[in-house]
């Protein structure tokens, strides 16, 4: 504890003085040129990561939703309790536990004024369902077997068998409805531009700039949005970030994942700091595939994960920000972590299963990006593998690399490697990514095992009381098998302008949307 504490001292002494010197900088001019137009509320938004996949169904990045969700709409979203609420559906029945009826708004318009009818509903929907269009979200959304209208403004869905994360499903940007008359018509590619039924309209692009999003004159919430634009700054800096709030070039500013921000904003006058409650969370993965990796030895996983220190990664890694967790994370309240079999530090077990192993003394490659959570995580659990007679050489390569080694080689090419995961709207979504065969991108470090299997399917298509119980169990096989071992909840930071902004809404967030709740927001 007490080196631990010398090192957030002498941590805060770096990022203070780092902090300093950003200040004395000129910003580039582009961004140090922003203005307030008096005439126009503009709200200006400075974000780390560009926009790079545009289709909604398609994209997999959050750094691409977080604009996506503000072009477009799904049938219904999610409350601040991550429970399911209108959006484009203004209603719905559960007339089976196989089939639901949703009730379609009244007057519901494209942001072009084009009208938005049942087919171009139902075509979404199939869409992404659809193996043609690979989409990711074709399992999580559900064993549809049809879609189908009903009248002017019904859509009834049919499932093969009861979906539990269904309606949670559908509040994901992966689940937007779009112009399917336009798409099929080839006047409208969501590959490249975007057309949608969110509360803004995308204006101008500039890549690696910024976008500027207008006011949708046609958004279904009467008299919303508040806000007449949304200028989005692309700033990978995060000092460039905090000195445009600090002079108030930009109004609100997000940190992803970024451990120093909460330290560095403490020293910035006149802005409010929110750590976001986030279901997302980062994980190891150990390859439990490749034959030559270590890890397919059973005993030396649960000895990894047994020598993990989740409060040491959250506190030394993370600057203190996030929840230890298991695959479920602690917002959902879905899974005791006291009753799991590997969750609790234990390194007397963890060496007594090396030994079992006979990897007394084993090294092992730890693959991680080259962001400064990344490598300071792997430095934490480095130094538990040491306690317990294994040392990690951590190897910090570049996204192109990482991505290559760890997600398209199959098998993977990394013996242990960290990476983070969305934990979307329900407990089970992200879970699936245990079955190699359903998940596809993770066959090449993922060994299947049956029992997890069976209970993704249990968990997926089991409602009611009798979910809890199916829940917990699958906590206890993922962790048990220690193959990717969930650590620290990946919450990120987001700071705005005191005063500037109200009604901004603060929830538990599953689908990265930075700015939920943006169209009933207003300035001052």
């Amino acid at each position: 504890m007490i080196e631990q504490a010398k090192f957030l001292l002498s941590r805060r002494a770096f990022l203070n003085a780092t902090m300093a010197a950003a200040g004395t900088m000129a910003l580039p001019h582009a961004l140090s040129s922003v203005a307030h137009a008096q005439s126009v509320k503009e709200l200006i938004w400075a974000k780390p990561l560009e926009t790079t996949q545009l289709d909604p169904h398609t994209s997999i990045l959050g750094s691409s939703w977080q604009v996506l969700h503000l072009v477009y709409s799904s049938l219904v979203d999610v409350d601040g309790d991550l429970r399911p609420i209108p959006a484009l559906a203004e209603s719905w029945v559960e007339e089976s536990p196989t089939s639901y009826l949703f009730n379609l708004r009244q007057g519901l318009k494209f942001s072009d004024g084009s009208d938005v009818t049942t087919d171009d509903v139902v075509g979404s929907i199939m869409r992404v369902r659809d193996p043609a269009t690979g989409s990711f979200w074709q399992r999580p959304i559900g064993p549809i077997t049809k879609c189908e209208a009903v009248g002017d403004r019904g859509v009834r869905i049919t499932l093969e068998h009861p979906h539990a994360p269904l309606l949670p499903a559908l509040a994901a940007t992966m689940a937007s409805i779009l112009p399917m008359s336009k798409l099929k018509d080839g006047s409208f590619d969501p590959s490249k531009t975007m057309l949608g039924t969110g509360p803004f309209m995308v204006t101008e692009h500039v890549q690696d700039d910024h976008w500027i999003l207008e006011r949708n004159p046609h958004y279904w919430e009467k008299d919303l949005p508040r806000i007449d634009r949304i200028s989005v700054r692309i700033v990978p800096n995060d000092n460039a970030r905090i000195a445009m709030l600090s002079d108030g070039s930009v109004d609100i500013a997000s940190f992803e994942a970024s451990p120093d921000a909460p330290l560095l904003l403490q020293n910035v006058p006149g802005i409010d700091v929110t750590i976001e409650t986030s279901t997302n969370y980062y994980m190891m993965a150990l390859n439990a595939v490749s034959e030559t990796s270590p890890f397919v030895s059973a005993p030396l996983r649960k000895a990894v994960a047994l020598s993990l220190d989740r409060e040491q990664i959250k506190n030394i890694a993370l600057g203190g920000v996030g929840d230890p967790t298991a695959v479920m994370a602690p917002a959902f309240k879905a899974c005791d972590t006291s009753a799991l079999p590997n969750f609790a530090r234990d390194l007397d077990r963890a060496k007594a299963l090396v030994a079992e192993a006979g990897a007394e003394g084993k090294s092992f490659e730890l693959l991680v990006r080259n962001i400064p959570a990344d490598v300071q995580m792997a430095q934490v659990i480095k130094q538990g593998v040491s306690e317990i007679g294994l040392d990690a050489t951590i190897s910090v390569v570049d996204e192109g690399i990482w991505v290559k080694r760890a997600w398209v080689d199959n098998p993977s090419q990394f013996e242990a490697m960290i990476s983070w995961y969305a934990g979307y709207a329900d407990p089970a979504i992200s879970t699936l990514w245990w079955n190699p065969v359903l998940a596809g991108f993770t066959a090449g470090h993922v060994k299947a095992v049956p029992e997890i299997d069976r209970l993704i399917d249990a968990a997926y298509q089991t409602t009611g009381s009798d979910r809890a119980g199916i829940l917990q169990q699958l906590c206890a096989a993922i962790d048990e098998n220690a193959n990717m071992i969930p650590l620290v909840t990946r919450q990120d930071t987001i700071a705005v302008r005191t005063g500037r902004v109200t009604g901004l809404i603060k929830q538990t967030e599953g689908y990265v949307h930075t700015l939920r709740g943006i169209e009933k927001a207003e300035l001052k």
